[in-house]
């Protein structure tokens, strides 16, 4: 893995989210804001698979970090947060997989089709868990900070 190729994966990483958010009517004044939430989770998985981490466990980190920036990106611009994380997931959503179970069925090659389709699944299942568990990591984060607001509050009172 050299800087070159990860570059590169950031370019193509952003502009597939860059088009999507254009697709899915995100405003205009984010569009780059989500196309470096998705820049960040695909090279972030990238990265992962080339020092040998699991697909699906790299796709995981991936949709965390895309989960944390989305959360990020909505507390500062007072946005949804789907906002950026719908557009930033983009890039970890397995296309090739689902694919390639299609045409195996079509095919009549059930068993590389049922491989397939289990790989989709896996992929699609950590993308879903990873951006649960940045859900929950805010959560966290937002009860810690609300939690920290009151005893500054309760101790002016005093």
């Amino acid at each position: 893995m050299t800087v070159l190729e990860l570059a590169q994966q950031v370019v193509w990483g952003f502009v597939a989210t860059f088009g999507f958010g254009v697709l899915f009517n995100v405003p205009t004044r984010m569009l780059v804001f989500c196309g470096l939430t998705g820049a960040a989770g695909h090279a972030c998985r990238w990265a992962l698979v080339q020092q040998d981490v699991h697909m699906v466990s790299a796709t995981f980190v991936g949709a965390v970090v895309v989960g944390l920036l989305g959360y990020a990106e909505a507390q500062r611009f007072h946005l949804p947060r789907s906002i950026f994380t719908v557009t930033g997931i983009i890039p970890l959503v397995p296309g090739v997989p689902a694919f390639e179970t299609l045409v195996y069925l079509m095919r009549d090659s059930i068993t590389e089709g049922l491989a397939a389709a289990v790989t989709t699944g896996l992929r699609s299942g950590a993308i879903a868990s990873g951006l649960v568990a940045a859900r929950l990591l805010s959560l966290l984060v937002d009860k810690a900070h609300r939690g920290e607001r009151l005893r500054r509050w309760q101790q002016r009172g005093d």
